[in-house]
């Protein structure tokens, strides 16, 4: 049974990574710029907690690899078993649950969607249907996809993010002895598969009736949509070729003949021949990416418009700052390196905290006494107390006639409000105007909008419905 430790927020100022002890709890410390950050840990005793996505309900939704769905509340570390799949299969290296995704329209249609073995070589995607009285899962699916997954020992991929127009993308490697089949367009492995909710091929994926969206893949184990709109990946490359690439529809990325980077006669050729996409980063030595995400939030000035990557063999988290368009690499800075062993995930919350879940448990991992780990990174910028529950009359209201925003508290220069959809990816962030923010565009649905920074310093959630 997992069980969760809710840290004191402590105010050190270090330079570097050091561990503080403060009673029998360890606590890191790091410097962003000029902003301390402390690392909590909001929940231990696990096993490799694979993917986290943040829910519609405002909770931290994570998978594990031996068949467990956990809710975390990111506030107070309370830990929930939501549902533990019956037909997992652990194997090999990393086999067994991996990713998880959210209905696009969750308040009307409450699916949770999971990627997993349920074999040595195969794989499923199932819809869980989730009910919030008793927080559990009541009713699975067959597989949805009209053609088999397989997988494997390792380099089974898996990320599952929805995109904009309410279908699903998932990343599909090699599976170790898959590499043959990656550039042949008929089979699955090594590429990224695009379905809509019931499984269907979406009639504008690029290749008519094909799930492929793109191809040439080795092992992507990152996947995020930015706030800046574009796609992004991070993915094990062979040797020194770990790379992070920008997700274009339609396009070859190069494997097996393509390892990172175009730089070798034959893969020139090779790139020229066939339009190959490049990465963008191209990390020096061996780290293997896995989970990332995109962080542009004044909390921590020295992070924004930054990729956050967590690496399994590196045992570091990344920050690899974009230029302005969001399509180079311009600088790579590490942090917490073998602080905590290897990191698996990493979750950018609206308010400016991230999350990091560790993997010690794994086929190559050292686990420590508490591990595996949920781990949060907190700004001093930061209000570290708990928030007020969610209401509509604290700082907030929402006009349903005008379809406005009202802020009622404090509001300057910093204030910054964003909107979350029911699948927790953030529809809106702005800056309001004479404490206004107009969500004219949005669809029929609930929201959760969060207040963050301005003159309160209290970031708080609320539940939004748009009529």
């Amino acid at each position: 049974m997992a069980t969760y430790i809710r840290s004191c927020f402590g105010r050190f100022v270090l330079f570097g990574t050091m561990l503080v002890t403060s009673g029998s709890m360890a606590q890191t410390t790091f410097m962003v710029g000029d902003n301390t950050v402390t690392v909590e840990e909001l929940a231990t005793g696990l096993e490799v907690p694979w993917d986290m996505v943040l829910g519609p309900d405002g909770w931290i939704w994570f998978t594990q690899a031996n068949g467990q769905v956990h809710r975390l509340d990111p506030d107070d570390g309370t830990l929930q078993l939501v549902h533990t799949v019956a037909d997992v299969v652990v194997s090999g290296f990393t086999a067994g649950l991996h990713s998880m995704a959210f209905h696009p329209d969750f308040a009307n249609e409450p699916y949770v969607y999971l990627h997993y073995m349920i074999s040595a070589s195969e794989s499923v995607v199932k819809r869980f249907l989730y009910d919030a009285g008793s927080n559990s899962f009541t009713d699975v699916s067959p597989h949805l996809l009209s053609v088999a997954l397989p997988g494997g020992a390792s380099h089974n991929g898996s990320r599952l993010v929805a995109d904009d127009q309410g279908n699903f993308i998932l990343t599909m490697g090699d599976h170790m002895s898959g590499s043959a089949l990656v550039q042949d367009l008929n089979a699955v492995e090594g590429k990224f598969l695009r379905f809509d909710p019931l499984g269907g091929i979406p009639a504008d994926n690029p290749i008519p009736g094909s799930y492929v969206f793109n191809w040439g893949h080795r092992n992507p184990q990152g996947l995020v949509r930015a706030s800046n709109g574009k796609w992004y990946n991070s993915a094990h490359g062979a040797g020194v070729d770990d790379e992070v690439n920008l997700v274009l529809p339609n396009r070859n990325y190069g494997w097996p003949t393509v390892a990172g980077l175009c730089n070798t006669a034959a893969e020139i050729t090779y790139c020229e021949e066939n339009d190959v996409v490049e990465p963008i980063h191209e990390f020096s030595v061996v780290v293997a990416p896995s989970g990332l995400d995109h962080y542009d939030h004044p909390a921590l000035p020295g992070w924004q418009n930054s990729l956050l990557v967590a690496t399994l063999r590196g045992r570091e988290l990344h920050q690899l700052q974009l230029d302005p368009t969001g399509e180079q690499v311009i600088a790579d800075e590490v942090y917490l390196t073998g602080t905590y062993g290897r990191l698996r995930d990493v979750l950018v919350h609206p308010d400016g905290r991230v999350f990091i879940s560790t993997s010690n448990h794994d086929w190559s991992g050292t686990p420590g006494p508490t591990d595996d780990r949920i781990l949060a990174l907190v700004s001093d910028a930061i209000h570290t107390g708990t928030p007020p529950a969610p209401t509509t009359d604290h700082g907030m209201r929402f006009d349903a006639a005008t379809r406005r925003l009202l802020l009622t508290g404090p509001v300057d220069g910093n204030t910054v409000v964003q909107v979350l959809d029911a699948a927790g990816r953030t529809v809106e962030s702005t800056r309001p105007i004479a404490g206004v923010v107009d969500l004219q565009s949005l669809a029929p649905g609930t929201y959760v909008a969060l207040v963050v920074g301005g003159a309160s310093g209290h970031p708080s959630r609320f539940v939004v419905s748009a009529p």
